[in-house]
């Protein structure tokens, strides 16, 4: 208390423009009493009216205490005269002028046992605000807000402020007591406490200043609770408050902190809507706040908005939308955001020209990757270790290894620092390309660098070394890692158990995984699934049952890799049936393969005539919400085409129609060629028109199957009674057809086409047309094969033309053709039927 009143007394001599240590301080007692006499002089008013006038404020009891008997200190506390409160705020309005004698002028009263009520408290922030004491308030607020003793001896918050307003001569001095009020409870209350006080000012008619409501809205944001900002912003908005651009930020940001993207935006646009006018720096939070969020389109079409509006915003907030859109694989549209950048006034960054880098390098574009590359070093940005690996990764990705290299050998020469992700690049190149001692050298090079290899840059090497088969070197290179105390993960056990298991070292492989129990690492299922792998391709099956059915026993996550692993095993060792098996038993435990493995069994149950078991195959996918993919279908139709069973077939293609997959003309071809082979022609050509008409170009393929339909169509009709010519006439109709249809699809005939042509043409008589039709396929410089020799062989030997197909016997083999089986045996029937009938 006593430091008080001297920081009092300063203030009053700096009103008087007296300097402090100009007087000599009196004794304490009699100072404080000449101050509270000075403040209690008589008036004129008072004495006219005989109205009471207060007596002087005595000293506080501590100091007048002091030094006394306790029979004095009670005569003197019983000496003092009573105080009212009208008598108080009297005296308080003469030291309007002296706000700091007035404050300590309430803090005597109170402390000599005076109770103050809401009119006093009133009057002296009424005096306090008037000169913007702000210090004196914030103390006073804190103890009527948090007081010491803990008993809430003040007055109640709410009242006391209704009591001010109506007190309160000025606006200005309302205004400045509500400020220090709200500054005062963010550090006395909590935010929503402060939040609800700041309502109930509200709604007694107080309206604050702009800087108050910030003050509110900044607090309310320290708490990390968006809630708590939007509840304040709410009370805000329900009194028509006016805002700033400062405001939009302090209630978005922790939205946006919170991933709250769509509440942000929302008070984004009311408050545009009340009038709020956004700055630069406002526009540019708004916008970074709404790429971190991940809603790169609508921080895209706000910055377009405002720039064809002609507002700036900062160069942070266009890269922050130029690397969503990258990061969505959107470069073309960051490019014209570069271009809008620049013509803002903006200089080209190197944090722009590194997203599209990096975009272009994913999307494998080399061209545009390098055009960006070159426009950043014109512009004179040097390249770093990040973009460079952006360079390096896009010539990666399109297996363009030697590039790889050598722009590793020119950015070394370059003094450039590379990291551990360049030299990774470029060990990587080199083991591709199969130069693995290069790849140890980089090793060695990059510990004299100073930099560590870590179990990356060694799995690379260990990996090299078993795409080559050198399995002893892939091993020696997994003990120099251990050494170095680079502890392997498990990618590189399984590099290195697929490698034993390639080489057929059985017992290599159960000797690591005991090595990787050794080292704590669990394998996985994907571990086992390539070890299972490895062992049917090296030929080791029974070694594969016997650690899939370990494996199986003991239980482990993920065994859907397991069972898909022994699915293919047996497959490529040629065991469909067990395959099937094991995926019928699966199914039924509730479990399922992956797609790979259903769609080569599919493919082989199809290749082994076994259409019924594909289909459940199939059908069991379709079950589990697994589409199967397009070769399965067509494996499956076809299939079932050529058992005859269409109506199968028919329910597959409607199926696989259905579900939206592209049905292309392999499969309209392989239906119909079903259909041609059942002799239902009619299927087989409404098929061919519905493909045309959904836009499918038939190929040679689809018009021989037609052809050969037609011809076998009428080979099972009875000749008998129709003439040769009719004959002839009946099936150059329907080729001549056939080839218009061709010409106008722009399809060349080829050597299968022209093979069944020629045997049509010699199963109806008509051997002058077969001789043209192959005459013509030696005139286009096709070369025919044995098929078509033999398709003209046997209709001169059914003609009884002997000499003429012995001549073209010889000059199918004077071609290089060399005969099978099937040449001689249709050669040496017809000649013998021949010589028998003579």
């Amino acid at each position: 208390m006593l430091l008080w009143r001297r920081k009092c007394v300063a203030e009053c001599r700096r009103h008087a423009r007296a300097p402090p240590a100009a007087q000599p301080s009196p004794p304490p007692r009699r100072r404080f009493s000449v101050l509270a006499a000075w403040a209690h002089q008589p008036d004129d008013d008072a004495t006219s009216s005989g109205e009471e006038r207060p007596s002087c404020a005595p000293p506080g009891e501590a100091f007048w205490r002091r030094g006394c008997a306790p029979g004095e200190i009670a005569r003197r506390r019983s000496s003092v005269p009573s105080l009212s409160s009208a008598g108080v705020i009297r005296a308080l309005q003469r030291l309007e002028g002296k706000p700091a004698v007035a404050f300590a002028y309430f803090k005597d009263t109170e402390g000599i046992g005076f109770r103050h009520d809401l009119a006093t408290y009133a009057e002296i922030i009424r005096v306090l605000s008037h000169k913007g004491r702000g210090r004196m308030l914030f103390s006073l607020f804190g103890e009527i807000l948090s007081p010491a003793d803990g008993r809430g001896g003040g007055p109640e918050i709410v009242p006391l402020m209704d009591q001010l307003r109506r007190t309160c001569t000025t606006s200005d001095a309302l205004l400045f007591a509500t400020d220090c009020l709200i500054t005062t409870c963010t550090t006395c209350r909590s935010a929503p406490d402060t939040v609800g006080l700041f309502g109930d000012l509200c709604r007694l008619g107080i309206v604050p200043a702009v800087c108050t409501c910030n003050i509110l809205l900044k607090f309310a944001a320290e708490s990390g609770d968006s809630e708590i900002v939007v509840s304040a912003y709410d009370q805000l908005k329900e009194f028509g408050l006016t805002l700033d651009a400062h405001a939009l930020g302090l209630i978005t940001r922790p939205l946006f902190q919170e991933k709250k993207a769509d509440k942000a935006f929302q008070v984004w646009v009311e408050m545009i809507e009340m009038g709020v006018k956004p700055d630069v720096s406002a526009y540019s939070s708004f916008i970074t706040g709404l790429c971190d969020c991940g809603k790169v389109d609508l921080a895209y079409a706000i910055l377009q908005e405002i720039n064809r509006e002609g507002i700036q915003v900062e160069a942070m907030a266009y890269n922050m939308v130029m690397d969503g859109l990258c990061k969505e694989m959107r470069p073309q549209e960051a490019e014209m955001l570069l271009e809008n950048k620049t013509r803002q006034g903006f200089t080209p960054d190197i944090y722009g020209y590194s997203y599209l880098i990096r975009s272009y390098g994913k999307a494998g574009n080399l061209l545009k990757l390098l055009d960006h590359y070159q426009a950043m070093v014109s512009h004179g940005f040097e390249t770093n270790c990040h973009i460079a690996g952006y360079l390096l990764q896009c010539f990666m990705k399109l297996g363009m290894t030697s590039q790889v290299t050598e722009h590793f050998q020119k950015l070394r020469d370059s003094g450039l620092h590379l990291d551990g992700v360049l030299y990774n690049i470029a060990m990587d190149a080199y083991c591709k390309d199969g130069n693995v001692d290069e790849a140890v050298k980089l090793l060695r090079e990059m510990k004299v660098e100073g930099l560590t290899p870590d179990r990356i840059h060694y799995t690379c090497v260990i990996k090299g070394y078993c795409l080559k088969g050198d399995v002893p070197n892939a091993r020696q290179a997994f003990e120099v890692m251990l050494k170095a105390n680079v502890k392997p993960d498990v990618v590189t056990y399984n590099i290195l158990a697929s490698g034993f298991c390639k080489n057929s070292l059985v017992t290599e492989v159960f000797d690591l995984l005991d090595h990787m129990a050794d080292q704590g690492l669990e394998p996985n299922s994907l571990t086992y699934g390539i070890i299972i792998d490895g062992f049917c391709r090296s030929g080791n099956l029974s070694e594969a049952e016997v650690l899939f059915n370990i494996v199986e026993e003991k239980g482990i996550d993920r065994i859907d890799i397991l069972y898909s692993s022994m699915v293919c095993g047996y497959l490529h060792s040629g065991w469909t049936d067990h395959a099937y098996m094991l995926f019928l038993r699966v199914a039924k435990q509730g479990k399922f393969v992956d797609r790979f493995s259903c769609s080569k069994l599919t493919n082989d149950l199809c290749k082994d005539g076994n259409a019924q078991g594909a289909s459940t195959v199939c059908s069991m996918m379709l079950e589990n919400n697994v589409i199967p993919d397009v070769i399965s279908y067509t494996k499956l139709i076809s299939a079932y085409c050529q058992t005859g069973h269409m109506h199968n077939a028919r329910f597959w293609f409607h199926d696989m129609v259905q579900r939206g997959l592209s049905v292309d003309v392999i499969v309209y071809t392989v239906l119909m060629n079903g259909y041609c082979k059942v002799g239902q022609m009619e299927e087989a050509c409404k098929l061919f028109d519905q493909m045309t008409s959904l836009g499918i170009k038939p190929d040679v393929i689809a018009y021989t199957a037609l052809l050969d339909g037609h011809l076998k169509e009428y080979l099972q009709r009875c000749w008998q009674g129709v003439s040769k010519e009719r004959r002839i006439y009946l099936l150059r109709t329907k080729q001549n057809r056939l080839l218009s249809s061709m010409k106008r699809m722009e399809i060349e005939p080829d050597v299968p086409f022209y093979t069944v042509l020629i045997d049509g043409h010699c199963k109806a008589g008509d051997f002058e047309k077969a001789r043209g039709e192959f005459d013509e396929v030696l005139q286009k410089g096709l070369t025919p094969d044995q098929y078509v020799y033999i398709a003209l062989i046997s209709g001169y030997c059914c003609q009884g033309e002997i000499e003429k197909a012995q001549d073209l016997f010889e000059e199918m083999v004077d071609r290089g053709i060399k005969p099978d089986v099937l040449a001689f045996s249709v050669l040496n029937r017809k000649t013998l039927r021949e010589r028998q009938y003579q």
